[in-house]
């Protein structure tokens, strides 16, 4: 069962990143033009680039790709937004729960996403405070945790 189940975590991180990967190279040449954007997009292919690696490593069952999956999937866990500065990297699937502080009003939301997403970005009005929780990833690396514990 633990091996059908890192199976399925590494085809996500490949199929994640694969396809926040083809995001980040479409984004790109839409503003070749734009030298430094080009270059602040390539940063964006590095979570990707390590989930797919990630992905490859653990289905060739190699301690690195344990690890490297543990790093990927606790980047994933948190999202947020706050004093101007957000936040979120998500490789496969985010099945989330989020709260969101504006204007002193609290809302709660779910949300389920596939795919690849990242973006880090500065600037955005201070007043606006949101975190949230990746339940997919935590529970994928408290799986991976518990799994690497296990096999030492």
């Amino acid at each position: 069962m633990n091996l059908i189940l890192l199976r399925i975590i590494a085809a996500i991180e490949i199929l994640g990143g694969v396809w926040g990967l083809l995001i980040m190279f479409y984004r790109m040449f839409q503003v070749l033009d734009n030298l430094k954007f080009v270059i602040f997009l390539l940063l964006y292919l590095i979570p990707f680039a390590l989930s797919v690696l990630a992905g490859i490593l653990l289905l060739k069952d190699k301690t690195a790709g344990l690890n490297l999956s543990l790093v990927v999937q606790l980047l994933q866990i948190p999202y947020f937004t706050l004093s101007g500065l957000y936040y979120s990297f998500m490789s496969g699937l985010l099945l989330g729960v989020r709260i969101s502080f504006l204007e002193g009003m609290k809302n709660y939301n779910f949300n389920f996403l596939l795919g690849g997403y990242c973006q880090i970005q500065t600037g955005l009005p201070a007043d606006i405070t949101v975190f949230g929780i990746n339940i997919f990833a935590l529970l994928v690396f408290v799986f991976l945790f518990f799994y690497r514990l296990k096999s030492k």
